[in-house]
């Protein structure tokens, strides 16, 4: 077998690419073309020259309408059938009422979706062109997300956000000259999502080890190499650089890739993901009009899990062991707890994950001393793979960007309740599962809160 080294090859040089990997699966990336730079919107009759003379419907929203949309229109219409639709809400959700409307707006001759904008125009598209069995393409308006490239579309649902499975794109074109012009908010948005791959890869790895999980190291090198390049290029995000909106743009889409490559979102979406979710479906359901997107709350995640491996390094497992405090567990207590955080929807977070918690004892002493034993390969991904809680922090800080709980509003006694819930937001395995195996979700909950809002009253 002839080994394929990706790990470093461009965006651009993975397209199409189809190879047999060390992990035993074969890898392909099924998206036509991606176009990122300059000049990129003035290009697109050639790049969607196949649907020449066929119908496209446009989707957007009005604030990418104003700033590609209306362009994108202009440039189209002579050679192409146009219909399009603009979502006027201010605040677009990617949930049941947006899917249907687009529904409603496809005709029986659409070739095309092409969305205008970035995360939930480009999953609501994703999503609907899956079903309905046509190409879709997105013309991306901020570096805002690493979903451009992704086979899956987070959707909400009755209030709970789900990933739900879909397609690769078409197509995905950026315009560094819109991109980099985007609200500061959504440029560090693009930064949290890369910057939660550092735990999403520490689960991974942990997963691996404990569940037997598939784990393939080439995707999770393609990852780091795209975290880096993001790293790099983070103190100098609040310049606007071009050079700087393309690395990150670059990124972003690479780490999507590696989604499709995986057949899973595992190796982008970690426990990281579990708590911003949580964040999200609890400002949605109590209809909050905060700015924050996806992104910020997992660039907040990321700080705070990166403190979860650190707790993790200073542990006595042994004196863990001896206490056997995992071998119980309240549901009563964990029914009110997420009562309280999700409100009208928790009964759609604990029908989804009843069923998968444990309750035999001997089954969770069985699960306890599976990590005990496999302790020091954890400490080794918790040393090698996670940075420490300051340095995410300080990235977040050098590119202008959010790292506190605080700042998205979030208090301490609500922070506690949002991390023992975080468990409760995928099955999916990773280190706030392992803590809860343990039995020390709550202890560790009230400590990483008095370390995060005693750090933030000091400023």
């Amino acid at each position: 077998m002839v080994i394929v080294d990706v790990t470093n090859l461009k965006v651009e040089e993975l397209i199409g690419m189809n190879f047999e990997c060390e992990c035993g699966k074969r890898h392909s990336v099924e998206i036509n073309s991606v176009k990122i730079g300059n000049n990129i919107i003035e290009q697109l009759p050639e790049f969607l020259k196949e649907f020449k003379n066929k119908k496209i419907l446009i989707v957007q929203d009005v604030h990418t309408y104003v700033v590609a949309g209306k362009r994108v229109e202009e440039i189209l219409q002579n050679d192409f059938s146009l219909k399009k639709y603009v979502f006027p809400q201010e605040h677009l959700l990617p949930d049941v009422y947006a899917l249907g409307r687009v529904l409603m707006e496809i005709e029986d001759d659409t070739a095309l979706i092409l969305g205008v904008g970035s995360g939930v125009i480009n999953d609501i598209c994703r999503y609907v062109a899956y079903r309905v069995h046509v190409d879709y393409a997105i013309v991306g308006t901020a570096p805002s997300m690493d979903g451009y490239a992704s086979v899956v579309s987070p959707l909400i649902t009755d209030g709970f956000k789900e990933s739900h499975k879909a397609i690769y794109p078409y197509g995905i074109y950026a315009d560094i000259e819109i991109m980099k012009n985007a609200p500061m908010y959504l440029l560090c948005s693009g930064l949290g999502d890369v910057l939660g791959k550092y735990i999403a890869l520490a689960d991974w790895s942990i997963a691996n080890i404990l569940t037997g999980e598939y784990y393939c190291k080439t995707i999770a090198d393609m990852v780091q190499a795209a975290v880096d390049k993001c790293v790099d290029a983070a103190p100098r995000i609040p310049q606007r650089n071009d050079e700087v909106v393309k690395s990150i743009t670059d990124a972003l889409v690479l780490s999507g890739i590696t989604i499709g490559m995986a057949g899973a979102s595992r190796p982008a979406s970690g426990s990281e993901h579990h708590i911003a979710h949580g964040w999200e479906i609890m400002f949605h359901t109590r209809n909050s009009e905060k700015k924050w997107v996806h992104g910020n709350f997992v660039g907040v995640g990321t700080v705070v899990m990166s403190m979860v491996f650190e707790v993790l390094r200073d542990l006595d497992i042994e004196s863990v062991m001896s206490k056997r405090s995992f071998r119980t567990y309240d549901m009563n207590k964990w029914r009110q707890n997420i009562e309280s955080v999700f409100g009208k929807v928790a009964d759609n977070v604990i029908n989804y994950k009843k069923d998968a918690i444990e309750l035999n004892p001997d089954k969770r002493q069985e699960n306890a001393e599976r990590i005990a034993s496999s302790w020091k390969d954890i400490l080794y991904i918790a040393n090698t793979i996670v940075p420490s809680s300051d340095d995410i922090k300080k990235i977040l800080q050098d590119g202008g960007c959010v790292w506190h709980p605080e700042e998205l509003g979030i208090d301490k006694n609500l922070f506690i309740k949002t991390f023992i819930a975080a468990k409760d937001i995928r099955t999916r395995y990773g280190v706030v599962h392992l803590i809860d195996d343990l039995g020390l979700t709550e202890e560790i909950a009230n400590l990483i809160a008095d370390k995060l809002y005693k750090a933030q009253s000091k400023k």
